[in-house]
């Protein structure tokens, strides 16, 4: 957790200097950790197809013959020629900035150490403390971001001034929607340690129902998860994240769902849970709500940048490199040749966490990346099944959350921040942790 708050104080990762400091700390943690790779089978498929992946873009990275390069990529050459200006030599390798796919790298392999080192260390406990740390975090983060917003908007942290106008600056984030991005990763994990926190008033004394709700929210440790819980949805809900708040509602429906035993009934009370939440953003800021409600149902003019327009370029992209991609973390530069309109600015995402794997990896990595995404699921549900312990709602909560940045991943690129992949990538341990808790947390659900 201290991991992920030196990334999300240092401008969201958006920078380069906090990764190697980064890659050494999770290098530490998971060999301090103990991993076992290949230890458990449920999990065994996920970390061969992470390792596949990490393969993949080093393979990207590795200068080829040029008649080699131009039989498995003949568009690589003149793309990179068109764009770097340069002969590159005999020799060149798929990604056509190989600086900026080594980022990519690092970024994906801190990641990775992060997933395994925090699978095996919930393995053994620990996920109380860590959750309640995670929610300090999460309550400076959004304080220190309501109060950036309202005394110097258009900064990063007061301190940076963001080049492009069209950018929406917010807290520690150069984008409000990957403040969303992380803010919904959080909420989810923290609301299911306070669940967690709540169910030991089921095991004894208290029943389920409105009285001990109360005892749980009364009490000191219910008051702070609550209080944290609050500010970080009231700074949700002022960043105006239009797929912040859906990748949210997609959490409590998710949540909610997994959180009983009887999936339909709980589905539904999810889908109410769901509704009050709109209507209390819209309440909260019912103007600025309103203003991107009608934003999103207006019709768009010839001159506007939407994200159909944005998908349409980056079709381009998949088309002539459809195998394996222009390289990762290289769809601005790919934009430079490809971008077909609105040329006053640069698509540098695109606004698609699929299509732009699928433009930056080409079909090899999306294949990569679905099979993963399939095989954590699995691995989660098998998990979840067979937990009867109070940890189960930290286990829901951070599939909840995944799940929503998963929903959040078809209009947005969030977990482009690093700040919030190793968020997301500690979310995947908590889920996936192989737990044996003694027989007195046993609960019945």
């Amino acid at each position: 957790m201290l991991l992920a708050a030196f990334m999300l104080a240092s401008v969201g990762g958006r920078y380069s200097w906090p990764l190697v400091p980064a890659l050494l700390a999770a290098s530490g943690l998971f060999l301090i950790s103990g991993a076992r790779l290949g230890g458990d089978a449920a999990a065994r498929g996920l970390n061969v197809i992470i390792a596949a992946c990490l393969g993949f873009i080093a393979f990207q990275l590795a200068p080829l013959p040029s008649r080699l390069l131009n039989t498995i990529s003949p568009a690589t050459s003149h793309l990179y020629d068109a764009y770097a200006l340069l002969d590159a030599g005999a020799w060149r390798p798929l990604s056509i900035d190989p600086p900026a796919t080594r980022t990519g790298f690092i970024v994906a392999l801190t990641a990775a150490l992060v997933f395994w080192a925090a699978r095996e260390a919930f393995s053994r406990g620990g996920s109380r403390a860590a959750t309640r740390l995670l929610a300090i975090i999460g309550f400076a983060c959004g304080f220190i971001s309501l109060s950036q917003h309202a005394t110097a908007p258009g900064t990063v942290l007061w301190n940076w001034t963001v080049a492009d106008p069209r950018a929406t600056p917010f807290g520690p984030f150069v984008d409000r929607n990957q403040l969303a991005t992380w803010l919904v990763l959080a909420i989810s994990v923290v609301a299911g340690s306070l669940m967690m926190h709540a169910a030991k008033y089921r095991r004894g004394r208290w029943q389920p129902g409105i009285r001990a709700a109360i005892v749980v929210l009364a009490d000191g440790l219910g008051v702070i998860l609550s209080g944290c819980l609050f500010v970080m949805l009231l700074t949700l809900v002022a960043t105006l994240s239009r797929s912040g708040l859906i990748a949210l509602l997609a959490a409590v429906v998710v949540g909610t769902s997994l959180s009983r035993r009887d999936h339909r009934r709980a589905a539904w009370t999810g889908v109410a849970a769901a509704a009050a939440l709109v209507v209390l953003a819209a309440w909260v800021n019912a103007e600025g709500f309103a203003e991107r409600v009608m934003s999103s149902m207006a019709v768009a003019t010839p001159e506007a940048v939407g994200r159909l327009t944005i998908w349409r370029d980056t079709l381009r992209v998949i088309r002539d490199f459809p195998v394996f991609g222009t390289g990762v973390g290289t769809f601005a530069e790919a934009m430079f040749v490809y971008q077909q309109s609105a040329r006053d600015v640069l698509f540098n995402h695109a606004h698609n966490e699929y299509l732009q794997i699928a433009a930056e990896g080409g079909l090899l990595m999306l294949v990569f990346v679905a099979t993963g995404v399939v095989m954590l699921a699995w691995a989660a549900r098998g998990a979840l099944a067979d937990d009867s312990s109070t940890y189960r709602y930290v286990r829901i909560g951070a599939c909840a959350g995944l799940t929503a940045i998963a929903v959040q991943s078809i209009w947005e690129t969030g977990l482009r921040a690093p700040a919030n992949l190793i968020l997301a990538a500690i979310l995947a341990g908590m889920a996936l942790a192989n737990r044996v808790q003694p027989d007195s947390e046993a609960l019945v659900v």
